[in-house]
């Protein structure tokens, strides 16, 4: 779906690239989680995918479509929907489902199609009965809501969050992170999820890390939280089952490296326990 190759980019009078000859390869239907510290590049490899922010070397391709041509930046963006961190920034109307409506607007959708992906988005995310509603009088967790149902009616094949979880409560944070699996699952979509969240991104198919501009490892979880030396190395945390694991382990359990969440920890104790 999307490849990545050699991608170096500086911004104008830094000292130092943002990003340093990144290589990776985003398949069609996975669901990718981008980790790091902040500074790390992971938001700024997100602006390459669709191409808000162009290669000063190397190359980004979405579906062959080579983002530094100027004719493909419509195609790409229609393909590729970004979800920032602040809903605030990016809702633009004052009734939630002509905001929804904004961006197929824009790019000359017909009307009464229109009135159908607003529908399917909004329910898409769990948000039909607030339609009406005015965005400034919904919670932090409802407004990105909106923000998301609003990039599914552009039907993008490839939907990407920015850290859209980051302003949000632990309640919101699930919230949002059920709404994109079951996009996920049951459309189809392609999803990257940039986070700081350790937890977030054990329900993706793979995660990539990234510290001071590179791509330093990339796996499934399971390969990933396996790496824990590495990870600290590089100033990020576990999943707080993968460290609550190692301190078992250390007392003398002998629980698997595949604990990721509460129920891959309940499971393995019960089995450890049975075996005894």
């Amino acid at each position: 779906m999307i490849d990545i190759e050699n991608l170096t980019f500086q911004y104008e009078d830094a000292v130092e690239p943002a990003l340093r000859n990144v290589s990776l390869h985003i398949k069609k239907g996975e669901f990718l989680a981008v980790v790091g510290h902040n500074g790390s590049g992971k938001s700024t490899l997100a602006r390459h995918l669709n191409a808000l922010l162009l290669p000063t070397k190397g190359t980004v391709r979405v579906e062959g479509m080579n983002t530094k041509d100027e004719e493909n930046t419509l195609p790409i963006r229609q393909k590729v929907g970004i979800v920032f961190q602040n809903p605030d920034n990016q809702i633009v109307t004052t009734v939630v489902e002509e905001d929804v409506a904004f961006g197929p607007e824009n790019i000359g959708v017909p009307p009464e199609e229109i009135r159908k992906r607003v529908d399917n988005a909004l329910l898409a995310v769990g948000m039909e009965e607030f339609a009406a509603r005015a965005p400034h009088m919904l919670s932090g967790g409802q407004k990105q809501r909106i923000a998301i149902a609003g990039m599914i009616a552009m039907e993008p094949e490839v939907l990407v969050l920015d850290e859209a979880t980051a302003m949000l409560d632990p309640k919101g944070r699930r919230d949002i992170l059920s709404v994109v699996g079951k996009l996920h699952k049951e459309k189809g979509i392609t999803v990257v999820m940039i986070t700081q969240y350790m937890e977030e991104a054990t329900a993706a198919d793979r995660v990539a890390v990234m510290s001071g501009g590179e791509l330093i490892l990339c796996g499934t979880p399971e390969e990933v939280f396996r790496e824990t030396e590495l990870l600290r190395q590089h100033r990020l945390d576990v999943p707080a089952m993968t460290e609550l694991k190692e301190r078992l382990n250390a007392a003398g359990a002998e629980l698997p490296d595949t604990i990721l969440t509460v129920e891959d920890m309940a499971d393995a104790i019960c089995r450890s326990l049975l075996k005894n």
